[in-house]
């Protein structure tokens, strides 16, 4: 006889309390369905056909062991997906996948599924699952650049826990071969569910296109009662060979990072929220110190760099629900073994404005000085004053995004980039053109993870 478990309610006390006596959201409930089921409190174990679900995760498992209490659990030849459509779209299968109260999901011997096409194997993989925007991409990004040839890229998890982890980067293309390399990082206090994740530095941080993206959270505080993150220290590193830099002067570049070292520290952000209005993340400060050995491809010289950096923002005025004008600044010092030292400050002024439904607008001017030399191409600012623009426009199950970058020195439109991506079932497939790159690139979101 077939025995089902459905719908166990391992939600008891259905709400916990905080010591301000106010609810707080409990996790979604667990499903559990198999031939074989035994309850010894406060664990599960099932066994034969198991189908676990919560949430938006589905598993088809020969055995689970769950614990309801700990919202831990292990299942054995299993299969993930987030895709309940028949057949599935996309999945996961490993040898065991480890399921933490965190929403986090580590398996072993994996195998990752496009339909019922194999797309690659890993000995390791870790997701976060239920989060919105992230960092994760399950599915190989492919395009094609007039600098690079056919690519395809990707970033995947093997390492991904409440203080750490560590990903594998790789990008394949048909002029310049493999690139990619290992990066991690460990938080040493603070919550890591806040922390950032290490990017390469670049030129400067107030230059990246993720600055644009307005700093609000939907219609909630992701921060406690008070407001307020936490702080947060991290140390992190990479080993990167031959990763692509988009230098503006030389658009051939790549950068071997052998390694890169660091530790960074992110001050509590405050969150500025009125009755019936998005809030907006207020005064910011952060400071990164790293070593590195780098070496510039083609015909770079190899040298070793200090860099010191810190960038602080804050909010100067908000207008009505959802606009928001903010301020900041970046101060960096680097020196290099060759006895050269570099020096940048540098200002950004922004006006952002969510509008309903997700869709944003927002607009920043640039600024920079400099003084000394460095003997690297990707960490000079090649653009002293600039003005950009980005926006996401959302129609239905459709998304337009666009970026624009004008250098205000030379009076032209620097770079442009395009993109369109539409929500399926469980995937999202989109296409970005960036015009100064030349380069054309697909993606497949997984919806869910």
């Amino acid at each position: 006889m077939r025995f089902w478990l459905i719908l166990l309610t391992l939600m008891l006390p259905c709400c916990a309390w905080s010591q301000a006596a106010e609810p707080v959201e409990t996790e979604e409930p667990v499903s559990i369905e198999a031939r074989v089921i035994e309850t010894t409190p406060p664990s599960v174990r099932a066994e034969g056909d198991v189908v676990f679900r919560q949430g938006q995760k589905l598993l088809l498992a020969d055995e689970v062991h769950y614990n309801y209490k700990e919202r831990t659990g292990v299942l054995t030849h299993a299969t993930f997906t987030t895709c309940d459509e028949e057949p599935m779209h996309y999945k996961i299968t490993a040898r065991e996948i480890l399921l933490t109260p965190d929403q986090r999901l580590r398996a072993h011997r994996v195998r990752i599924f496009l339909g019922s096409f194999r797309l690659l194997s890993l000995p390791s993989l870790a997701i976060h699952v239920g989060q919105a925007e992230t960092h994760q991409s399950i599915i190989p990004r492919p395009g094609y650049s007039s600098h690079e040839g056919f690519f395809l890229a990707s970033r995947y998890s093997l390492v991904n826990n409440s203080e750490e982890y560590l990903d594998l980067v790789f990008r394949l293309t048909s002029k310049n071969g493999m690139q990619g390399g290992l990066m991690s990082s460990h938080i040493l206090a603070g919550n890591a569910s806040e922390a950032p994740e290490y990017t390469p530095d670049a030129d400067s941080e107030l230059r990246r296109s993720s600055m644009l993206l307005p700093r609000t959270q939907e219609n909630i505080c992701k921060f406690s009662k008070d407001g307020q993150s936490q702080r947060l220290l991290s140390v992190f590193g990479g080993v990167l060979a031959r990763e692509r830099t988009y230098d503006i002067e030389e658009k051939d570049l790549l950068v071997s990072r052998l390694p890169e070292i660091g530790i960074q520290y992110i001050s509590p952000q405050l969150c500025i929220a009125k009755e019936d209005e998005q809030p907006v993340l207020g005064a910011h400060f952060e400071a990164r110190a790293t070593w590195g050995d780098y070496k510039e491809d083609p015909d770079g010289e190899r040298a070793d760099r200090i860099d010191l950096r810190g960038a602080a923002s804050t909010t100067l005025a908000t207008y009505g629900h959802s606009t928001a004008l903010r301020i900041g600044g970046l101060a960096r010092y680097s020196s290099y073994d060759t006895g050269e030292s570099y020096k940048v400050l540098g200002g950004a002024l922004d006006i952002s404005r969510i509008f309903h439904g997700g869709s944003y607008a927002s607009i920043r001017l640039l600024a920079h000085g400099t003084s000394g030399s460095t003997p690297f191409e990707f960490d000079d600012i090649d653009i002293k004053r600039e003005l950009q623009a980005a926006g996401r426009y959302i129609l239905g199950r459709n998304t337009y995004g666009l970026l624009l970058d004008y250098d205000l020195e030379r009076h032209s439109l620097r770079d442009w980039e395009f993109s369109i991506s539409r929500k399926m079932h469980c995937l999202e497939p989109g296409i970005s053109w960036r015009n100064d790159y030349d380069q054309i690139s697909f993606t497949l979101r997984v919806l869910g993870i």
